[in-house]
């Protein structure tokens, strides 16, 4: 980290232009402190982008300096939790990228059902690793809801999962806004979604149903087990290379024989012994075994 003393206006907030101050040393003290007292191993994480966040709640808490922030970590457990809510990224929307949930619905998903078909285990699950809101696992509940649509002894699981509580919250209530689903079809809305209002909507239980959401750190935490489909879209980017390949590990592990893996576009998998490119352009990946 090239810079010794952070300044930080704060006027923004309202009140008097002041100076967070992080050395270099300070800051990997803060992340001790944290794996000390909480139990979470942040060296996954890249240093700038932990940086950025750890500035954020410190400017949004006014605290100046490492021993403020690790008092106030001490005193109020809660902000624990804003700081982990706050490594976060909840961009999402409905079908974001739909030439990748294109490649899904034509050449994953008939694969996966034929393959199931012939083996007789008619259960597909899947797992929307950091999942924001919601509208990524929805989505894909949507597209195996219609591709199994003449299938009715098809069961359809989708996990959501993410380090923001507060994201998982809204993404349960399962409740949107009319601009939320400007790129859906007339058809898909009408079918799966309930008008509140003139400005918001809610999904159907029978799409609602099919999604169960759950806190969980993929670094930390075990990995969910028995998928067929992992999305794990513009995550990446913010862990450590080494952590990716761990990570990477973790997916391999936790996809059934065959299973698919998505990542971002900006995103790229070197572990070639664990993944092959179904579609390298949208970044859809097949494991190897």
């Amino acid at each position: 980290m090239n810079q010794a003393t952070l300044n930080v206006d704060y006027g923004y907030y309202g009140y008097m232009e002041e100076k967070i101050e992080i050395n270099e040393k300070d800051f990997p003290r803060i992340i001790d402190f944290i794996h000390d007292h909480n139990g979470m191993d942040l060296s996954a994480y890249r240093q700038n982008f932990l940086f950025r966040r750890l500035r954020l709640r410190m400017l949004a808490t006014r605290t100046k300096n490492y021993q403020e922030y690790t008092g106030l970590l001490e005193r109020k457990p809660d902000e624990f939790n804003k700081f982990l809510d706050a490594l976060s990224i909840n961009v999402t929307e409905f079908f974001r990228d739909p030439d990748v949930f294109d490649v899904v619905k034509k050449t994953v998903i008939p694969e996966l059902i034929q393959r199931k078909e012939a083996g007789g285990n008619k259960v597909i699950r899947v797992w929307s690793a950091g999942c924001a809101y919601g509208q990524e696992a929805y989505s894909l509940a949507i597209l195996l809801k219609e591709a199994v649509s003449e299938r009715p002894d098809f069961l359809i699981r989708v996990w959501g999962t993410d380090v923001d509580g507060d994201a998982l919250e809204k993404a349960e209530k399962a409740e949107y806004r009319a601009r939320d689903l400007k790129e859906l079809s007339k058809d898909i809305v009408e079918r799966y979604f309930s008008r509140l209002n003139d400005e918001s909507y809610r999904l159907k239980e029978e799409i609602t149903d099919m999604v169960k959401f759950q806190r969980h750190n993929l670094i930390n935490d075990p990995s969910l087990k028995f998928m067929d489909i992992i999305f794990c879209r513009n995550v990446l980017i913010y862990i450590s290379h080494d952590q990716q390949h761990l990570l990477f590990h973790k997916f391999s592990e936790a996809l059934h024989s065959r299973g698919y893996l998505v990542i971002g576009k900006v995103e790229t998998i070197w572990e070639k012994d664990l993944f092959v490119p179904v579609e390298p352009k949208q970044k859809v990946y097949q494991k190897v075994k």
